[in-house]
């Protein structure tokens, strides 16, 4: 029995030695294969334009003999070249699709992929909107991020121009969908007056007037369009009109239609222009103002209300018969469940300007009010009528135009500071980048013929300082704007 043992672990050590020793006659084959470089992880391209991707290849232990090129977005073959250079066609418009660059070793089959993704983007899906009063026509044009104009696009897409008196643009989307917002256009002259614009196309969806259950109400006078989930809101000559829209997924636009009377309320009521919202994916609030009674009000679940109570412990001011006017508010933060305004007004008796916080909270609607502050505006001497005010979120600067002149206020320490003063003439109109709060259009009256405007987009980080972002400067090539808004496009993508 011994002698079996010792057999055994003397087998076990020959085994393990001759293995050990064998070790060393082997060979490795170096593998040659490429190391791509130069694609970015997002591109974002117009439909009819063309990519610009130039890849940089190289290789490890020598160049394969016989490979291939090959780029696929969402699976549908774009090209056969080592760089994707062609014109952007046959690809859906659609967000955030698949891509991929594949590099085909054909002697093996062994396929080598760089992933991306790759958005295409309808010709005026984003973009700075310029709405121009041109008397008795309207003219809306827009200025893309890859600095191509369209003026009068509303013209170029529809072949007939927009009824004259505009005073406002409102894009808006049926409830948690990941298509392409509409465009409501405000216009207050007859035949036409407002209209809704497809996203994509900015074609002419519908006249507002056709939107009525038994034909236009009297004194048509459109003002502003707010759309949440089951409910759109129209202000029109200060009253507000309410269609309830029974889907909230899968809604469709101009799904049904408005009474041609305006909600009664139970209090008299005249609406200013001035309408904000907060988060546009989870709020279902609009906030307006009253002028009969110089208060807040809300719009929620189909009715319009003053604030109610104030959840604050220590209530900073009454929202409701405050003696004082809106001038513009806007959100500044929107995370759920809450979210915060910043708010000028004027005093009804005196030159006073106010700024006020507050913010709705809560899980489900109706969300609760709370103030959370009021100071005394530092520099009134700079805000009048024509005084033009640009909200960021989640950075504590609104941007003021008063004359010739660009300020920043800080609402968090109550400072007002000059931006820029060398523009030379009026500024028309300010907007933020509701996608880059780092990017404010701002529309400036035209030296040369004061029934146009100049564009210009400018860099406002700190670092900056308002400088024209490069090439995003246009003279003279808009009409006498009224209105500037960023198209979205996406809501996705303030979120």
């Amino acid at each position: 029995m011994k002698k079996s043992i010792v057999f055994f672990i003397l087998t076990i050590g020959w085994l393990i030695g001759g293995c050990y020793e064998d070790k060393g006659h082997y060979d490795y084959i170096r593998i040659s294969g490429p190391e791509v470089t130069g694609i970015e992880k997002f591109y974002t391209v117009y439909d009819g334009g063309n990519f610009d991707i130039h890849p940089s290849v190289t290789w490890t232990y020598g160049e394969l003999e016989n490979y291939t090129y090959s780029w696929k977005v969402d699976g549908i073959s774009v090209s056969d070249k080592a760089e994707l250079t062609e014109q952007v066609k046959d690809l859906p418009v659609k967000a955030n699709m698949y891509a991929e660059f594949v590099i085909t070793d054909e002697d093996t089959g062994v396929e080598y992929i760089t992933q991306f993704r790759v958005t295409v983007s309808s010709v005026y899906e984003r973009g700075w909107m310029l709405l121009a009063d041109q008397g008795e026509t309207s003219m809306l044009s827009l200025v893309r991020n890859d600095k191509i104009v369209y003026e009068d696009a509303y013209r170029l897409a529809n072949d007939a121009d927009l009824a004259g008196g505009a005073v406002g643009l409102y894009e808006h989307w049926t409830p948690w969908s990941e298509d392409v917002g509409q465009v409501f256009v405000a216009c207050q002259k007859g035949p036409e007056y407002s209209v809704e614009l497809d996203g994509n196309s900015l074609k002419k969806m519908v006249a507002t007037k056709e939107e009525f259950v038994g034909g236009m109400p009297a004194d048509f006078k459109p003002m502003s369009m707010n759309c949440v989930s089951n409910y759109d809101y129209l202000v029109s000559n200060g009253k507000l009109y309410v269609r309830y829209v029974e889907a909230s997924n899968g809604a469709m636009y101009q799904d049904g239609l408005f009474p041609n009377f305006p909600y009664q309320g139970d209090f008299p009521y005249e609406l200013s222009q001035w309408t904000t919202r907060g988060n546009l994916l989870f709020s279902n609030e609009v906030i307006g103002f009253d002028k009969l009674s110089s208060s807040y009000v809300v719009f929620r679940n189909g009715s319009l209300n003053k604030f109610g109570d104030d959840n604050t412990a220590e209530s900073f001011f009454n929202p409701s018969d405050m003696g004082k006017t809106v001038l513009d508010g806007a959100a500044v933060a929107t995370d759920t469940p809450q979210d915060d305004y910043v708010v000028f007004l004027k005093s009804n008796t005196g030159n006073t300007i106010y700024v006020q916080k507050f913010l709705f909270w809560g899980w489900q609607s109706p969300k609760g009010f709370y103030s959370r502050g009021e100071e005394v505006f530092p520099k009134p001497e700079i805000i009048d009528e024509k005084t033009k005010f640009a909200f960021c979120q989640n950075r504590p600067y609104v941007y003021i135009a008063s004359g010739n002149t660009l300020y920043v206020y800080n609402h968090k320490d109550n400072t007002v500071k000059t931006l820029r003063d060398d523009f030379g003439r009026p500024i028309r109109d300010i907007a933020v980048c509701p996608t880059n709060y780092e990017r404010l259009g701002i529309v400036l009256e035209n030296a040369e013929d004061p029934g146009m405007s100049d564009f210009m987009v400018l860099d406002v980080s700190v670092v900056a300082g308002g400088k024209v972002v490069d090439g995003m400067e246009f003279y003279g090539r808009f009409g006498k704007v009224v209105d500037l808004k960023y198209k979205i496009g996406y809501q996705w993508d303030t979120y």
